[in-house]
This record gives C-alpha cells, sequence and structure tokens, in this order.
C-alpha cells in the first residue's frame, strides 16, 4: 500500500543541556590530514577526482561505489539535492571514522529518495559518522542502521517526510549515538531497534515527533525498541500517532523481552502524544526528572513483562494532564520490582494518579498528588504527602485489577 505523508512539520531543536549527556568519545576525530570528498549536485563532474570543491563529484551513485580509507570525509554541498538512495561504502576504525556530512553555506544537504525504498543505508559498515544531512522521501525507511551499527553517530541530521519509519536499527547495535537531530513526520516509528542487547545506545537532544501517521494500525511510538544499556535524555517528544490508525502509540516505548536492561530514560519532555502513554516500559528501566503531560493514556505505563523479571525506578519526574499518571498492570509471570518516589503529579483526568494493579515488590514514597491545575500545584506544594497519604488524589492497589490494555 502506498502512503502519501503529510508536509513535513515545523523543526524546533531542543537546546543544548549544560553538561553532555553521555562522556562518549567526540565524534570528530579526523585527523587534519583526513582525505576530504567533495559533491556538487549541480557543477560537479564524477570524471573529476572530487578532491576539492572545484574538483567536485556530482552523483550519488559514484559516492556509493567509491571505497574510502578510514577518516575521510564525503561532504555534499548545503543548499542542493541529491534524488536516490545513500549507501555507505566503507568502514572507518574507531578513532577514525567515515564521515558523511556538509560544506558550504545554506540549507541542510538534502538526500531525496523519491520512493524508493530507502534514503541513506549504513550498509553494513561500521565506524561511520551521518553529520548534517537531510534524509527523505523514502517508501520506507529514511536512514537504515544495519546489519549491525557498530560505533555510528547520527548528529545534526534530520529525517523527515519517510512512508515507514525515520530511523531503523535492524540489527544488535553497539555503540550508537542520535544527537541534536529531528526525527519528524514519518509514517511508522520515528526511531526503532528491532533486535534485542543493544549496548552503549545515547539518543539526546533530539526533536522526535509526528510520527506514526500511517493508517494500518501499528503501534508507531516515538521510539521503540529494546535497549540493553544505554540513555533517552534530554530530547523533546510529542504528536507521535498523530493522525494515524486503531493501534496505540506511544511517546517511548520500551518494548519487552530484554532481560537485564539498564536503560535511563531523563530529563525529556513527552507532551501530547494522542494515541498512548508518554513512557510504556516492558522491560527494566530507570526513568526520572521527565516532564510528562498531555498524552491520552497514563504519563508511564508499566508491566506486560511476560516471563522477565523487571525492575523499575521512577522518581522525581512531573505528571499532568495525563489519563493518570503511573500506571502498573498485566504483570507476567516475572516478577516486578517498582521503587516509585518523589514524583509530582497534577490533574490526572479520569484515572487515579497512581494505579498498582497486581500484587509486586513495591516502595512508593515521597509522591505529591493534587488535582489542582499545574501551576497551582508548583506554587502550593503539598508539603508531607506521599503516594499512600495525597492530597486531592487518589492511590488504587488492587491486585488482578485490569484497567483498559495499553499495547
Amino acid at each position: 500500500m502506498d502512503y502519501l505523508p503529510p508536509p513535513p512539520p515545523a523543526i524546533v531543536r531542543p537546546a543544548q543541556p549544560s553538561q553532555p549527556v553521555s562522556a562518549r568519545r567526540n565524534t570528530d576525530r579526523n585527523a587534519d590530514n583526513a582525505p576530504v570528498f567533495y559533491v556538487d549536485a549541480t557543477d560537479g563532474d564524477d570524471r573529476r577526482s572530487g578532491r576539492g570543491p572545484k574538483e567536485a563529484w556530482k552523483s550519488l551513485e559514484k559516492v556509493n561505489a567509491t571505497a574510502f580509507p578510514p577518516g575521510s570525509r564525503v561532504l555534499f554541498e548545503r543548499g542542493e539535492s541529491w534524488r536516490g538512495s545513500l549507501l555507505a561504502s566503507s568502514s572507518g576504525t574507531t578513532d577514525r571514522p567515515i564521515t558523511y556530512g556538509a560544506y558550504g553555506t545554506g540549507d541542510a544537504p538534502v538526500i531525496d529518495a523519491r520512493g524508493a525504498s530507502i534514503a541513506v543505508s549504513l550498509n553494513g559498515r561500521t565506524d561511520v559518522a551521518f553529520d548534517g544531512l537531510t534524509i527523505t522521501g523514502a517508501a520506507d525507511t529514511g536512514l537504515l542502521l544495519g546489519p549491525r551499527a557498530r560505533n555510528v553517530s547520527v548528529t545534526n541530521v534530520t529525517v523527515a517526510g519517510n512512508g515507514g519509519s525515520g530511523i531503523v536499527v535492524a540489527g544488535t547495535s553497539d555503540g550508537l549515538r542520535i544527537d541534536g537531530s529531528a526525527i519528524t513526520g514519518n509514517g511508522a516509528y520515528g526511531i526503532v531497534h528491532y533486535a534485542a542487547d543493544n549496548t552503549d545506545q545515547v539518543i539526546t537532544r533530539n526533536t522526535i515527533a509526528d510520527n506514526g501517521w500511517r493508517k494500518d494500525g501499528g503501534v508507531y511510538s516515538g521510539w521503540n525498541g529494546r535497549i540493553l544499556t544505554g540513555e533517552i535524555a534530554h530530547n523533546r517528544v510529542f504528536n507521535n500517532g498523530i493522525n494515524g490508525g486503531e493501534g496505540r502509540s506511544h511517546g517511548l516505548y520500551h518494548d519487552q523481552g530484554q532481560a537485564g536492561s539498564a536503560l535511563k530514560i531523563h530529563d525529556n519532555l513527552i507532551h501530547d502524544n494522542p494515541r498512548g502513554a508518554g513512557i510504556l516500559a516492558k522491560s527494566s528501566t530507570e526513568i526520572y526528572r521527565n516532564v510528562i503531560f498531555r498524552n491520552a493514556d497514563a504519563g508511564i505505563s508499566l508491566g506486560q513483562n511476560r516471563g522477565i523479571d523487571v525492575t523499575y525506578r521512577v522518581y522525581d519526574n512531573e505528571f499532568y494532564d495525563n489519563n493518570g499518571g503511573v500506571l502498573q498492570h498485566q504483570k507476567g509471570n516475572g516478577s516486578i520490582t517498582l521503587e516509585l518516589r518523589d514524583n509530582v503529579f497534577h490533574r490526572n483526568g479520569k484515572r487515579a494518579a497512581i494505579i498498582i494493579a497486581d500484587t509486586i515488590d513495591k516502595a512508593v514514597t515521597g509522591n505529591r498528588v493534587s488535582n489542582d491545575a499545574r501551576t497551582e500545584a508548583r506554587t502550593e506544594p503539598r508539603i508531607g504527602t506521599t503516594a499512600n497519604q495525597p492530597s486531592g488524589g487518589t492511590v488504587q492497589e488492587a491486585s488482578g485489577m485490569r484497567p483498559e490494555s495499553v499495547r
């Protein structure tokens, strides 16, 4: 079935935090003498050397067919557009990645698939960086990272208006950073990890919005997947699932089946996701310092862990105007351990601020619950109240209770 994307939404990038989220290596590790290749869609010529702006190549076909030594930078001229698919042709090394980037002035260079299945593909390479590009027009995937994304960075990239998902991590990844980018207006997922056991995954300072407009019933969240180690932090995640079909779509969806996960989700702004929860976590997750509001379902939904033992640590978050604050339900055969502390809840819709529907190992302390508007709650904090002694709100704990399913 053909899907026609809506017009690309306006892109608003989050402000850079004062401290980096991760101590990962700098992605700009090229030595001053690394080879640089230039590509100019208007005045380039594939018969040239490519080694300067006046010697620039012209086509993606030339770039795709060239083997680049480690440390190479392949730069596309700003203000220009290429039709077709960009396929990484070489691997770099840990300290000398291959970089696909931009040069000149003006708008970011555009790789427009014009209906091809994939706009940009890692193509099985490792130690590759994508920096400052716009990726659009794919019938399916905007940026395909796989079959194994090892030591890959995506920085200041716009992935928008693709018929399927924006960024697909196709196999198990080790060392992936998606930073300062805009993943918006894609038909399915914004970002998706299809495999488990992904390590050293950092998704930070991105706008992930307006994805999931396809009407085929998929659960097309802003991010969906399974991460063993990593963090999703300082992102703005909103409007995912807008205009979509009947399936639920969530802001961030940490799927089931990831044993021993140490994923951290923190310092995000997650709001106005119209067909699901702000965060749905089925595998172990540490969730803190997020502001979560106006989502159609609960601010955070926990559980559905099947046969895996999971631990949730949820603290220092602020919730308002969701359909419930924190919902734990549908426990599987594995155990659930929940630490829920020092969160602030304002106006929780038709549900209680905190619902614990199963018999689990839990510690619920120091939470402040209010039915007042958020501004009132912030200016008049309910000193001394806890989740078990709420002010203006309620806590429900009932084994076997089954609120409506969250897929």
